[in-house]
């Protein structure tokens, strides 16, 4: 008894200390985000700071793209934070709802120096540019973000070029703005949305493969300037380079103040696409060399273990095209990922090749009668490559697939001969 009294006792420090704990740490998890003063009208526009800050690409996938943020800061009642539209969930269905197109983000709102710290740490450059808004719209941009983070407005359906942390930004400084940040970058864009893509992935050349093999003509069309601020960068290059017309019919720029808060030891992303596509075609060459030596040996020597190496071969190759292509007609026909449909890239990458792996493994096993199938296989695909060629002719299949083409095409068609050439010799 004497030892649960000493247990249940509190000193009246450890109280105030408790309560000092919830009132700074737990409470403010529980408020609603419209408790800051420019939420509930205790702001006045003449108080308001708003910044839009910019952080440069980090090293992880996600981060490529680099991210944008936007400060609400109230200099008389010292009160200030950063609102984020880039937030998702890793949870269990993720990965899952990535794939279907149906990842939900929300935006939130933090406090400015542990968010920019956080950046810092991770070595990803921060730049920050003060907006000058007349204070009235200072006032409504800022209830706008403190509204738009609510739990009843803050999630959306995150599109990569359409709708994202970026776009988001943009569209509530055109709002503020009455719809001339719109107005005035309507004009063309310099580069395809693809273009764009791939000189932020280019780092790792991979990943940029891999995203150009699965996303279709739809980000090849030309787009306005507008639209490419769905990067952080581009955003924030266009807002510094903005006047607007006030109320008066003065014009005034937009960005008052601009400076790097930190700058960060990383190579900038490059303004032009890497050219990479002559790699890929002489890879593509030599990996189809393989296979064409292979069937030489074979065809010198049937008896030797070319055959169980050609064999494997095929049934690799069965898998580097099966794989992505079954990933890729799931993604065009069963998603919501709008940029995967109707891809060109299935004329030369689909499910079917995953026969190989079956005929590749029965041939490695010395079954000669699978190179059979192998053939029909590579008859087809060479057919439906050709067309897939010819048809690039017609302006309905502009896809610009050019960089996977370097590294598919002497694939298919040295595999291809291969065959062929293995086929009417031990046929014979």
């Amino acid at each position: 008894m004497i030892q649960q009294k000493d247990k249940d006792f509190q000193s009246p420090f450890s109280v105030y200390l408790r309560n000092i704990f919830l009132v700074l740490f737990v409470l403010p998890l529980f408020l609603p985000a419209a408790s800051v003063p420019w939420g509930d009208g205790r702001s006045h526009g003449e108080d308001l700071q708003i910044k839009l800050v910019t952080f440069g690409p980090g090293d992880d996938i996600p981060s490529y793209w680099g991210h944008v943020g936007i400060v609400v800061e109230d200099v008389r009642l010292q009160r200030a934070k950063i609102y984020n539209y880039g937030l998702f969930s890793f949870s269990p269905g993720m990965p899952a709802n990535f794939l279907m197109g149906r990842l939900i983000f929300s935006g939130g709102s933090f406090s400015v120096p542990s968010y920019l710290n956080f950046y810092r740490k991770q070595n990803r450059e921060i730049r920050i540019a003060t907006l000058d808004l007349p204070s009235q719209k200072k006032e409504e941009l800022a209830a706008k973000l403190a509204k738009s983070v609510l739990p009843e407005n803050r999630e959306y359906l995150y599109h990569h070029y359409d709708d994202n942390c970026a776009t988001r930004i943009r569209d509530y400084l055109d709002q503020a703005l009455d719809g001339q940040l719109h107005a005035a970058y309507a004009k063309a864009g310099r580069m395809t949305l693809r273009a764009h893509t791939r000189r932020y992935t280019g780092r790792d050349p991979w990943l940029e493969m891999g995203l150009d093999f699965l996303m279709n003509d739809e980000i090849d069309r030309p787009v306005r300037m507008w639209d490419e601020m769905f990067l952080p960068d581009e955003l924030e290059q266009d807002v510094l380079h903005f006047s607007y017309v006030d109320s008066a019919g003065r014009t005034d720029k937009l960005v008052s103040d601009y400076f790097v808060f930190y700058k960060a030891q990383r190579e900038k992303t490059p303004q032009k696409v890497p050219l990479h596509w002559p790699w890929a075609l002489l890879l593509g060459f030599l990996i189809a060399g393989i296979g064409i030596v292979l069937s030489f040996l074979i065809r010198k020597n049937p008896a030797g273990g070319a055959g169980t190496l050609f064999g494997a071969y095929q049934a690799l190759i069965g898998l580097f095209f099966g794989i992505p292509g079954t990933i890729l007609f799931l993604m065009s026909t069963l998603t919501e990922h709008t940029v995967t449909y109707w891809n060109e890239n299935l004329f030369f990458a689909h499910p079917l090749f995953l026969v190989l792996v079956y005929a590749g493994g029965r041939f490695a096993y010395g079954k000669i009668k699978a190179l059979k199938l192998m053939n029909y296989f590579w008859s087809f695909q060479f057919a439906l490559t050709l067309a897939g060629l010819l048809l690039k002719f017609l302006p309905a299949f502009n896809q610009d697939n050019g960089y996977v083409l370097a590294l598919l095409l002497p694939l298919i068609f040295g595999s291809s001969l291969s065959v062929f050439l293995l086929n009417r010799n031990l046929s014979r």
